[in-house]
Order: C-alpha cells, then sequence, then structure tokens
C-alpha cells in the first residue's frame, strides 16, 4: 500500500531546528492511533512523514503463521514508484533495510546496513532514486518470545540527515512513530485473526495457558474441564488456524497481539 509523492526538503537536521518542528511531528503522529484501516494509517504515516520533512518513510512487519510462510504487512510513505517497483522486485521482508532490523534492537542508519551481494546493491539503489540517499532504520521488536518483528524506515534525499547528534531529536520522533505503529499494527492483527478464526475469549484463554507452557491436566484443573475436553478444544482451534497443534496455534495467535491482553497468570 503506497500514498502520493511526498514533497521533499533540502536537509531534516535544518527542518529540525525550526520553532514548532518537534510540537507538529508529534501532533501527527498522536493521529496514528485514531485510522481505523490500512488506509487511514497510510495516511496518517504520510502525514507525519510531511512533518518530518522527509522524502518517504515505510513501515514493514514480518508476521509468524504458526508453521507456514511468514506473511507482511507494509505501508509506502513515498513516491508510488519506489513502492511499485519494490513489490515488483521482492518482499521487503528480503530487503537489506529489515535484515539490519532483523540484527538489531536499536535504530541504525544507511551506513550501518551491509550490503551482501548484488541485489542488496540493486536494493539500495533503487531506493536511492527515490529520495532514500541517507534513512534511519528503526526496528521493533514484538518481544523475546514472539518472533512477529516490524521495522520503520525513514529516508531523506540529503546525505547523512541522520548521522551526529544533530539527528538526536529525528530519532527520538522516529522512534516513538515506530512504536505507536507497532501498536495500532498489533490491535488490527488481533482483530482480523479473532474475526477470521472465529476466536471466543474461552479460546485465547486456553492458547495463552498453551503459550506459557501448561499441559492438558494442569488447563483442565484450572478451566474445570476435563483433559479430554481441552484437546478436543484445540483440535477445533487448530482447525480454524490452520496449525498442525496447539503449539503452533499459540504461536500464531502470540505473533498476531492476542497474547498482550490475556489475564492467565501461573499459579505459585
Amino acid at each position: 500500500m503506497s500514498s502520493k509523492e511526498l514533497a521533499q526538503h533540502s536537509s531534516i537536521r535544518e527542518l529540525s531546528k525550526t520553532e514548532n518542528f518537534a510540537a507538529n511531528v508529534v501532533a501527527a503522529i498522536v493521529q496514528i492511533p485514531l485510522a481505523n484501516s490500512p488506509a487511514e494509517l497510510l495516511d496518517r504515516l504520510a502525514k507525519v512523514t510531511q512533518a518530518i520533512g522527509a522524502s518517504g518513510s515505510i513501515y514493514t512487519a514480518g508476521i509468524p503463521e504458526g508453521g507456514r510462510e511468514t506473511s507482511s504487512f507494509s505501508l509506502f510513505a513515498c513516491h508510488p514508484g519506489f513502492a511499485q517497483a519494490q513489490c515488483t522486485t521482492g518482499s521487503m521482508l528480503e530487503h537489506p533495510w529489515f535484515r539490519f532490523a532483523r540484527r538489531h534492537t536499536m535504530p541504525g542508519t544507511n551506513h550501518q546496513v551491509p550490503q551482501q551481494d548484488n541485489v542488496d546493491v540493486q536494493a539500495i539503489d533503487l531506493a536511492n532514486q527515490y529520495g532514500f540517499r541517507s534513512c534511519l532504520i528503526v526496528p521493533t521488536p514484538a518481544g523475546p518470545d514472539v518472533d512477529r518483528l516490524d521495522m520503520l524506515c525513514i529516508g531523506s534525499a540529503t546525505p547523512d540527515d541522520f548521522e551526529g547528534t544533530q539527528a538526536q531529536l529525528v530519532r527520538t520522533l522516529a522512534r516513538a512513530l515506530a512504536a505507536e505503529l507497532h501498536d495500532w499494527l498489533t490491535r488490527h492483527l488481533q482483530e482480523r485473526l479473532r474475526e477470521a478464526a472465529r476466536l471466543h475469549t474461552h479460546d485465547v484463554t486456553l492458547l495463552a495457558m498453551e503459550w506459557q507452557g501448561m499441559g492438558s491436566k494442569e488447563i483442565a484443573q484450572r478451566t474445570g474441564m476435563t483433559a479430554t475436553s481441552v484437546n478436543s478444544r484445540f483440535q477445533r482451534i487448530n482447525a480454524r488456524l490452520h496449525c498442525r497443534n496447539r503449539r503452533a496455534s499459540a504461536q500464531r495467535a502470540a505473533a498476531h497481539g492476542l497474547m498482550e491482553y490475556s489475564q492467565v497468570g501461573h499459579q505459585s
């Protein structure tokens, strides 16, 4: 999903020194949670990108699907030609930027992104053509036990625009933006999976117990069900989630954020 072409500024670092820069960016960021659809989210991301003065921004998430091929969610708030060319070239999950995000927990710039082969070189060259001559990459892991990974990449047509202490304000604002995008997508994935798999609150509770490593006997004790009933219930859940077993179902539920608000706790 991509937005219309964004206006470009000569230097984000210079723009960040102007009056009300931070206030204007924050005012745009706080609108992110109010988006009602991916299309609205893209529009709001484009507005934050404009407020920052960036040439474009890309948000991508890799979402594990319980043993099946990892799915992705991407927003291209940049020149539509870049979005089209990138989608034709390959998945953002294979991009050097995303590979950097997979290996780091702190933001980094294009100078920290290795180019391992000609495919990487071509990917970076393509980005350069569309105003990403310098970029800031912000990884957002979902947690230590969840494989989902989100990445925000903000681009500038000005070389080295994200380097040095002068870029600290922009880096801080970018991390806030990445966190809001991550939270929005988590809510979106929760709703989509619950609806698609017809998951009820009790189903999510069982998945949370499995996610915590509880066996059928312990789950039965906690819920008042029999172990046979627990196993039978998981078979139906596995079928609706299209997963081969209950562990894979729990992993998929966790990747889609369903464990975020679980009230299940360990007994002491």
